[in-house]
């Protein structure tokens, strides 16, 4: 019931930025005909790499599958960039390519390298980054399509200003109270057996567990430990614990 309630906490975050998201691409869509290319080419690309990073980062810290968090985050982002990276014309369309790979690519390695640490710390904190993004992209497109040269001012309305502060309370309020961890996609032992068997017979050797005790020595404890280009052995090492020895 833990592990399920906890994978289901990144579903609920990721489908509440996806909506956020779509809102924003309605809201984008709607002023598309008072937007310069300028305005498109940067909406384009803030599309692409914020869809991709979002995808890739949510998907990866459950389950901690690198190659499918490429995938899946690299195709959401294309799928945000590429369309509204026509508003810039051909340039803008580049820019959604790129930046949905990048995206993806980026949120990858940011879902990888965050799970050892405190992951209901860190969620809360990308939803803020998420939201910061995201109000920018909409205000950009507000400012692109209501500046007035006569006024020279875009204030944004009260309505503006309005939802995006019921809309980030309301996640980031979700994002705190919902209990995160990485324990659903924890690694077992057997997991790891049956993906070295997969690797090619030179991976599967450096692979190889090789565990050796330590020797106690008087008043330390000794281990041979070997060193060469490719490997160290053993590569697991058992030491006894007494605050004795050194």
């Amino acid at each position: 019931m833990v592990i399920l309630m906890e994978n289901l906490s990144y579903i609920v975050i990721y489908v509440l930025s996806i909506i956020i998201l779509l809102s924003v691409s309605a809201y984008v869509y709607k002023l598309r005909k008072k937007v310069d290319e300028m305005h498109g080419m940067m909406i384009g690309m803030t599309f692409g790499m914020v869809a991709g990073l979002v995808t890739a980062t949510l998907y990866l810290i459950p389950t901690g599958n690198f190659l499918y968090g490429v995938i899946f985050g690299s195709t959401v982002g294309l799928l945000f960039g590429v369309p509204f990276g026509k508003l810039g014309g051909h340039l803008g369309i580049m820019e959604g390519v790129v930046a949905g790979p990048m995206g993806g690519m980026m949120g990858a390695m940011l879902g990888q390298m965050i799970r050892p640490f405190d992951i209901n710390v860190f969620v809360p904190f990308f939803v803020f980054i998420f939201l910061l993004t995201t109000v920018g992209l909409s205000y950009t497109c507000y400012c692109g399509a209501n500046y007035s040269k006569e006024s020279k001012t875009n204030k944004p309305s009260g309505k503006f200003i309005a939802s995006w502060l019921i809309t980030a309370f309301v996640l980031l309020s979700i994002s705190i109270v919902l209990p995160f961890s990485i324990s659903a996609g924890a690694t077992s032992s057997s997991d790891i057996q049956t993906n070295n068997a997969k690797l090619p017979p030179y991976l599967q050797e450096l692979a190889k567990e090789e565990k050796k005790e330590a020797v106690i020595k008087g008043s330390y404890q000794e281990v041979d430990l070997k060193i060469t280009a490719s490997k160290y052995y053993p590569n697991v090492i058992v030491a006894k614990k007494d605050s004795s020895l050194k």
